[in-house]
């Protein structure tokens, strides 16, 4: 109903023409409003919806290229404003601007989706000359003359933790003060860069954030007064003559309440908005049974798979993925056929006969030196490549820096091909990649980068093709982005995959923390988290339910090391883990509000998060005792209406069942006891 009403306002907008060349645009959370004033768009207003404060009350001006390169020489512009369209189907305003020498196209657009969520602005620039144009840095957002409401706030922005999150990852504030200056620069091959979000909190009672729906390098830039998104300063790339450059979305919502509050409406927009469509029939999250260690690596057989694949279906899980364990070397994507004389066809059959998904690990931009028919030979297309490889280098199974850059035409147009074959050819229905399907840096000429600075730019956009062919092609394809756990870690990224791995150690406490951080940003659905079973910590990472229930907070892949070793006892805690997250936990993931309700985990203080489906009306809270002393812990839960009564129930027993209301749930809190250390529980909310 929402959505209707939206669309019709919008409707009669555009009809009516708005007086004066402004326009109003609002989500159920986000009010502004945009102008054409002296020829220069400006965003004239940006508020929660409803609320009478205004987060710019001077306007923000949003500055049009100055001069582009052109025939040799800097050539200044002259924008002229040749009129604004607002399209009610898309919810789309676009502000058109036209220069007469060199002759270009400038769209300025602005989306308000219906729903909760942000608005999101982006530029097109076409070259209409018949030689290149070279072109700067364009913002894809620029908060010129911010005011906070109430002027005291704090800033909030997290590290994508991919290779480790216990290193690399973490939550930081700051308050916004006048000295207050701070570059958060995303990188794709950085895990310990940030995730390109920012949000301004005031006290409790609202907020403001911002976020980059982009892959490349950028950064966000928050000082005195000014909030800047988008490519860092000194990019600049050519755009040959007839193309038309895109500077990728940015979006800024408002929002009432604190943090949390604000990252809900965010998640709501991303996955309604942002994420891919989900392939028909199919749970989401799915299950997902990874095999790389357990079979014996890159030395197992048909028959060790083939038993892998049997444990998937007994332990109830519904997607079994082989990962980088199946080929005889990166870049020569068949089955090894000495190790699988039959190819994976006696796996896919088995597979399949027993109801399960079948995925596969393939690092489809890495090469080697290999005489392979149909292999990626770096000898055969050494121009593809980052940089040049000496014929004697030694090229290990996984040679992780012999990698393509998706800016060359042909490279990518391999990869299209190449990722639709697989697909064809061993009948998938799930497709994970590896690091790294997007570079930063690139030593070879003939590339669509030019200067250095664009190489990130147009690797992204050669992989966003490839990701959109393939789910062109096959709608009921589920994509895992990997990249070395989290590196990629954004919201370009989730446009074009269905999960995101959330951090590379796969381990209790990192988990945690991952999923921790990343909520702040991304929805918890999206976010996958793996095990490994007695890899890391020999305490946290047995095979028990503290460990699965620290990536039961997201979307769960088991990824066994050794569960031969494994006792009955274990194995039906597996099975019991698995048919809670189909039963209970997965229906609250696709709504679910995340309250982080204690502290980041550490690894010593207890922790744990709480989430509620507002449509479901229960919840969950994850409750975990690490290495501490302390037997009891009463945790006060959020998000809950005071005068509602809820039954509350435990997994393990940790607190009693009993009803009561939300106001001492909340104020008073919920005294729960585990015994002992490395132990945890799922506690159950239903509103009666």
């Amino acid at each position: 109903m929402t959505k209707n009403i939206a669309l019709v306002g919008l409707a009669w907008l555009t009809s009516a023409m708005w007086a004066g060349d402004s326009w109003p645009l609002s989500t159920d959370d986000t009010a502004a409003a945009v102008a054409v004033e002296h020829g220069q768009p400006v965003l004239k207003r940006l508020s929660v919806r409803g609320v009478s404060s205004n987060w710019l009350p001077a306007g923000a001006p949003e500055t049009l290229p100055p001069a582009v390169g052109w025939e040799g020489h800097s050539a200044s512009t002259n924008w002229r404003f040749q009129g604004g369209s607002l399209d009610a189907s898309r919810a789309q305003l676009a502000l058109r601007f036209t220069n007469a020498d060199p002759p270009m196209e400038l769209r300025s657009i602005w989306r308000a989706s219906p729903g909760r969520g942000p608005l999101e602005h982006w530029l097109t620039i076409a070259n209409h000359s018949s030689s290149p144009i070279t072109l700067t840095q364009q913002e894809s957002l620029a908060l010129t003359g911010l005011a906070v409401p109430g002027g005291q706030a704090d800033v909030w922005w997290i590290n994508r933790g991919g290779g480790n999150a216990s290193k690399e990852g973490g939550t930081f504030t700051h308050k916004l003060d006048r000295d207050f200056d701070q570059v958060l620069k995303s990188d794709p091959t950085d895990g310990a860069s940030p995730v390109p979000w920012l949000a301004i909190q005031v006290g409790k009672t609202e907020g403001l954030y911002v976020g980059w729906e982009f892959s490349g390098t950028g950064r966000i830039h928050i000082r005195n007064g000014e909030l800047r998104v988008g490519n860092l300063p000194e990019f600049k790339t050519d755009v040959p003559a007839g193309e038309t450059l895109v500077v990728p979305a940015a979006f800024v919502g408002c929002y009432r309440g604190d943090i949390d509050d604000g990252s809900y409406s965010l998640h709501r927009f991303v996955l309604e908005k942002l994420l891919p469509l989900l392939p028909r029939g199919q749970p989401y999250p799915t299950l997902a049974y990874n095999l790389y260690l357990d079979s014996g690596g890159d030395k197992a057989r048909e028959a060790d798979v083939l038993r892998s694949a049997a444990a998937c279906r007994d332990l109830g899980f519904e997607t079994f993925v082989p990962d980088a364990m199946w080929f005889p070397q990166a870049g020569d994507w068949k089955w090894d056929p000495v190790r699988f004389p039959n190819s994976m066809l006696p796996i896919e059959r088995y597979v399949h006969q027993n109801g399960m998904k079948l995925g596969l690990w393939v690092a489809w931009t890495q090469g080697a030196f290999s005489d392979s028919a149909g292999a990626m030979d770096i000898r055969r297309h050494a121009d593809w490549f980052v940089r040049a490889f000496n014929p004697t280098e030694k090229m290990d199974y996984l040679h992780w820096d012999a990698l393509m850059d998706l800016g060359s035409d042909e490279a990518r147009a391999w990869a299209e091909g190449e990722t639709q074959r697989l697909v064809t050819e061993f009948k998938l229905d799930y497709l994970k990649h590896d690091y790294s399907p997007i570079v930063t840096q690139c030593g070879q000429n003939g590339h669509r980068h030019r200067y250095g600075v664009d190489v990130s730019y147009w690797s992204a956009m050669g992989y966003y093709q490839v990701q959109e062919k393939l789910m062109r092609k096959f709608p009921d394809l589920f994509l895992e982005g990997c990249s070395g756990g989290g590196h990629i870690k954004d919201f370009g990224y989730i446009r074009h995959v269905h999960y995101i791995v959330t951090t590379d150690t796969l381990s209790a406490l990192p988990d945690r923390q991952s999923i921790y951080d990343s909520t702040f940003a991304l929805p918890p659905a999206v976010l996958q988290a793996y095990t490994y079973e007695n890899q890391y910590n020999h305490d946290a990472d047995r095979p028990r339910a503290y460990l699965w229930r620290s990536a039961m907070m997201g979307a769960w892949q088991i990824d066994p090391t050794k569960s031969a070793d494994w006792t009955p006892e274990e194995l039906e805690e597996v099975r019991k883990s698995t048919a809670i997250y189909k039963s209970w936990i997965r229906p609250i993931l696709r709504d679910a509000k995340v309250h982080h309700i204690l502290a980041r985990p550490d690894g010593k203080h207890w922790d744990g998060m709480f989430y509620w489906s507002p449509s479901l009306k229960h919840g969950t809270l994850y409750i975990f005792r690490p290495d501490n002393d302390q037997a009891e812990q009463v945790v006060r839960l959020k998000g809950l209406e005071p005068g509602e009564h809820y039954r509350v129930r435990s997994q393990d027993g940790s607190a009693a069942a009993e009803t009561l209301l939300g106001s001492g749930l909340m104020k008073t809190g919920l005294k729960i006891r585990l015994p002992d250390k490395y132990t945890s529980d799922l506690i159950y909310l239903e509103q009666e």
